[in-house]
């Protein structure tokens, strides 16, 4: 294939050469020697002139045609890799045995995007099945951790015993969005969906954190309207909830938390933006990915799942979630739904 637009290109540039050389000589020794004779000048130059620019249409034609030819297959192997790069490894390109070139393209690609797929599969399971053996111990160490903060002992062990029921929360609440996200990536469309108002959807997230955010004195502002919203509301509480934590969590004591909620016939969109530390343009563009934390985050409780199960839900309900971030400056993560029509 190489080779071959070497040469359609190659043949294309000498014929306009070589054509162009003829009318250059041809003129002059037109002008030197019927240069009286203006009229037979023409006769001599038209011709040339004629084939000279039926080449450089031919040429230009072939080096489009051949283009075309070489640039489509690399279009689509650019767009096939930004949907990698998003985490989706379901993509294939056609496999063309009678192009040699995009045909060893295409399947090296093909083959690299399989093996990947196997990788993240095999990931995917490993997380799954162990988090499904620690569920069991985990609820007996919480279990054991609750009745033993319940009965009368030296300070030291109720001590050591809050540590460890701690600590067994938040393992269950790790296993927990794993399991969360694991079955939602085996999901391929949101189901039990049903009418409900999202305004108050949201300020029920909110208030279901009131422990989180009360003794930081944050102030909470919310505008929300009336919005009706057709999807799956235990899902959709997730997101909220989740949102809301993160913004809590990265909020210093006396910030403020706001909330907008507004709505077009096509859309619904949901601002939530903190006064917290904010993060810079490279913790943003890995915020969604599966147990991410930023440099700054390292000293915050968390796991780095919350966001990445928010990306996932907002996704499957053919919805976006972005964020706009400055160090020191708070976040704004908008969520955008379309309306169910």
């Amino acid at each position: 294939m190489k080779n071959g637009i070497r040469l359609w290109l190659s043949l294309s540039i000498h014929v306009i050469i070589i054509m162009f050389v003829m009318v250059f000589i041809t003129g002059t020794l037109s002008f030197r020697f019927f240069s009286s004779d203006i009229h037979s000048v023409t006769a001599r130059l038209f011709p040339l002139i004629s084939l000279l620019i039926a080449a450089i249409l031919v040429s230009v034609s072939l080096i489009l045609i051949v283009s075309k030819r070489l640039l489509v297959p690399i279009q689509n192997l650019i767009e096939a890799l930004q949907r990698v790069a998003e985490g989706d490894f379901t993509v294939r390109l056609p496999e063309n045995h009678e192009d040699a070139y995009a045909y060893n393209m295409n399947a090296n690609f093909n083959k690299m995007v399989k093996e990947l797929n196997s990788m993240e599969m095999l990931q995917s399971d490993f997380i799954q099945n162990v988090s499904h053996e620690f569920k069991t111990p985990l609820t007996s160490i919480e279990g054991y951790a609750t009745l033993l903060n319940g009965v009368s002992l030296p300070d030291e062990l109720h001590v050591y015993s809050g540590h460890i029921l701690e600590s067994a929360r938040q393992l269950s609440v790790l296993t927990g969005n794993i399991l969360k996200i694991s079955k939602l990536e085996n999901q391929g469309i949101v189901s039990q969906k049903e009418s409900f108002f999202l305004d108050e959807q949201i300020r029920q997230a909110l208030l279901s954190l009131a422990p989180m955010w009360e003794p930081k004195n944050l102030d909470i502002d919310m505008d929300l309207p009336e919005t009706l919203y057709y999807g799956n509301e235990n899902l959709m509480f997730q997101v909220w909830t989740n949102l809301f934590s993160n913004a809590v969590k990265f909020t210093p004591p006396g910030g403020s938390i706001s909330v907008r909620c507004c709505q077009t016939p096509e859309v619904i969109q949901v601002c939530i933006k903190d006064t917290g530390v904010g993060m810079t343009p490279e913790v943003q563009s890995h915020i969604f990915d599966k147990f991410y934390q930023g440099e700054q985050n390292r000293n915050i409780e968390g796991n780095g799942l919350g966001l990445a199960l928010v990306k996932k839900i907002v996704t499957l309900c053919n919805g976006t979630v972005a964020v706009e971030s400055r160090p020191d400056e708070g976040s704004v993560f908008t969520v955008r739904l379309p309306m169910d029509k």
